[in-house]
């Protein structure tokens, strides 16, 4: 009996040496900052380039690459550098593939896209509910402009000098437009405005302070090149002291270079890195509290430095640098036009990457996925248009020579001016001699006169009085009817004062073939409208928009000679996106439930993806998705898609790489931060 229970408890130990080496699995490198997801990739990459087997020699050596690229932030064993969504779908590699190999995957870093870390409970879904709410006041300015100049013309005024013209005059122009001089979007049926908001939209419809309101000034610096460092926030905020410098001494041409790499890594207020970010609250704080040196003293390295200045005494731009935090887009306007610039930020879609001088201003697509956030300097807008004009920090090389143009609709939530999203730089010039080269020099002052007494401070302003036939700060169509005019009504059958289809489908739609109103034919590319659904107002679908995506609801087919699309790979080959099986390829063309929905089902589909790891039936075969439904060639059993095989960092760097399986465009993931991550991150 004790030699029958030694041979048991032999054979027990046998199995489960047995058990163990088959589960066993060839431990892979790690890589510091990165996060490792064995035999997965991530969908809704964007693939920056493909390195060659010579510099793909090791995991080490291709995470080398793709910290000198601009904007990498993941890598694959292949040798593809990547920038990766916010909040990845993790997909399932085809385990049972000849050329897979045990350690494949992809490695997903902890680094920000750009360098913008968003204030607490901002996120996509966020930026896109706030900029949906100041469209509508937008638009709605902009309509009762457009009314109002109408009937100034009418009587032979310049419209562009409608802020010189008598208060009289303009007020019946609005009176005889129908307009009402100022409403609040809760009591009409349109957004809100204010009676100096519609007269600054017909004097300066368009404004681009790079040839100020086409005169000979000239506020904007060349475009600079934050290379593969996240330090938008610093060379936003740089862009927009040297414009505020530019307006304050009115120059014809600005060539003032200041430091970013002393803004970002020598300003004393913490320990940055490139990995890390920052938020323009504290880069404004540091300018005007302790101002600017030039770009000689401090040169920008993309990198941590001793911080030691090249040449003493250190110069820096002088006078005096002051800010504003700016809520409404009324203001927003002027202060550009007053001070070249202001400061906002938005999502970043895959999109985006390739928008160049020839594409219309530029617009969320509603599939790229979500790479991330950026901190740009707004320079300029165009009523007209519909767009902003800014200034980018990713080099002339990219975009319009470095500059771009976004749409007000863009669904992006840029310029919502909330919160933090709209901040503006002043500038004054000092009394004293600067230490910094002047651009322009001054006149010769004049005596200065006897000291006057100081004067009184100024009394408050009266409160508003209803019925004075002046519509006063306060006063609104809701609130003062005898001043202001009367609210437009919705649903009255006349489309006036500040409605548009937006906020009044009933008065100001367009009937549509099927007898139903719709917005599509007002020339505006709203919310909820693509190229697809209204070429009217979006414009024609292009061929092939090169955003990673096969898109087949907007037409887009496999690529054939000159014709079809490069994102739906090759027709003819062994695999192409409408071939009817989800290709997984180690190297070369390969689908996932983000890049080709034909073939593998959308990422979101409640019933399953090719590559979620589930071979479902009577969707999947071996044919159509051998990654979910064919064995795996490995003996231990593959990870589930969001598995990390190693944790090196807490991948959770304010953009949320890293943090597992979520909706691939990040729109309503709720993207979580650490409390106080601002502070974490920067020391700031």
């Amino acid at each position: 009996m004790a030699r029958f229970g030694q041979a048991l408890a032999l054979a027990l130990a046998l199995a489960a040496c047995s058990a163990f080496l088959a589960n066993a699995q060839t431990a892979c490198p790690t890589v510091a900052g990165y996060t490792f997801y064995r035999l997965q990739d991530a969908a809704g990459s964007i693939t920056l380039a493909t390195l060659d087997a010579a510099a793909a020699t090791s995991a080490a050596a291709i995470a080398a690459v793709c910290a000198s690229t601009p904007r990498c932030n993941a890598f694959t064993t292949a040798g593809q550098l990547r920038i990766v969504p916010t909040r990845p779908v993790f997909t399932a590699l085809d385990a049972s593939a000849t050329d897979t190999q045990e350690c494949d995957g992809i490695y997903v870093s902890a680094r920000s896209l750009s360098g913008l870390i968003l204030p607490d409970g901002v996120n996509a879904s966020t930026l896109a509910r706030d900029g949906v709410a100041k469209l509508g006041d937008s638009l709605a300015e902009q309509a009762a402009a457009k009314r109002v100049a109408a009937k100034l013309k009418e009587k032979g005024f310049d419209t562009k000098a409608a802020d010189k013209l008598p208060r009289s005059t303009v007020a019946q122009a609005f009176k005889d437009a129908n307009v009402p001089q100022a409403q609040t979007a809760s009591g009409t049926s349109g957004g809100s405005y204010t009676y100096a908001g519609v007269v600054a939209a017909i004097s300066y419809p368009v404004w681009d302070s790079r040839q100020a309101n086409s005169t000979s000034y000239s506020y904007i610096t060349p475009v600079r090149d934050q290379g593969s460092c996240g330090s938008c926030v610093a060379f936003a905020s740089v862009a927009s002291a040297e414009a505020a410098v530019g307006a304050g001494s009115k120059l014809t041409s600005n060539t003032l270079d200041l430091s970013e790499q002393w803004l970002f890594f020598c300003d004393g207020t913490g320990s940055p890195s490139c990995g890390g970010g920052w938020y323009a609250g504290a880069a404004t704080s540091v300018i005007v509290s302790k101002n600017l040196p030039l770009e000689p003293f401090y040169p920008y390295k993309a990198a941590p430095t001793t911080c030691t200045p090249t040449s003493t005494p250190v110069l820096f731009a002088g006078g005096n640098f002051s800010r504003n935090t700016i809520y409404d887009l009324t203001t927003a306007k002027a202060h550009i036009r007053t001070y070249g610039s202001l400061l906002s930020y938005f999502a970043v879609y895959n999109d985006f990457f390739n928008w160049n001088g020839a594409s219309a201003p530029y617009k969320w697509d509603g599939v790229s996925s979500l790479a991330g956030y950026h901190q740009v300097s707004v320079i300029g807008y165009n009523d007209t248009g519909s767009f902003w004009i800014v200034k980018n920090s990713w080099g002339t090389w990219w975009g319009d020579a470095g500059f771009f143009r976004i749409s007000y609709s863009a669904g992006v939530g840029f310029m919502t001016c909330s919160g933090d999203n709209c901040q503006g730089l002043i500038w004054t010039g000092s009394a004293s001699p600067s230490p910094s080269p002047s651009p322009s020099p001054s006149p010769s002052p004049s005596p200065s006169p006897s000291p006057s007494p100081s004067p009184s401070p100024s009394p408050s302003p009266a409160p508003a009085v209803c019925g004075n036939n002046v519509c006063e700060a306060g006063e609104t169509c809701s609130s003062c009817q005898a001043d202001c005019g009367s609210c437009t009504v919705c649903g009255d059958g006349v489309c006036n004062g500040g409605e548009t289809c937006a906020t009044c489908v009933a008065d100001c739609g367009y009937v549509q073939a099927d007898g139903s109103k719709s917005c599509c034919g007002d020339n505006v590319c709203g919310a909820g409208e693509s190229c697809s659904s209204c070429s009217k107002d979006c414009g024609a679908c292009p061929v092939c928009n090169k955003n990673g995506i096969c898109d087949y609801a907007a037409g887009e087919r496999c690529a054939s000679g000159n014709t079809g699309c490069s994102d739906c790979g090759t027709c003819g080959t062994s695999a192409f996106c409408g071939d009817g099986k989800c290709t997984s390829a180690r190297k070369g063309y390969s689908e996932d439930c983000s890049i080709c929905a034909q073939d593998c089902k959308a990422c979101s589909d409640p019933l399953g993806y090719c590559g979620d790891g589930k071979c479902t039936a009577g969707r999947e075969t071996t044919a159509t998705c051998s990654r979910d439904c064919k064995t795996s060639k490995f003996s231990f059993k593959t990870p589930a898609p969001g598995t990390a095989d190693t944790t090196t960092t807490t991948g959770n760097n304010g953009n949320g790489n890293g943090a597992g399986n979520a909706n691939a465009n990040g729109v309503g993931a709720g993207l979580t931060k650490p409390k106080h991550l601002r502070q974490l991150m920067r020391g700031a």
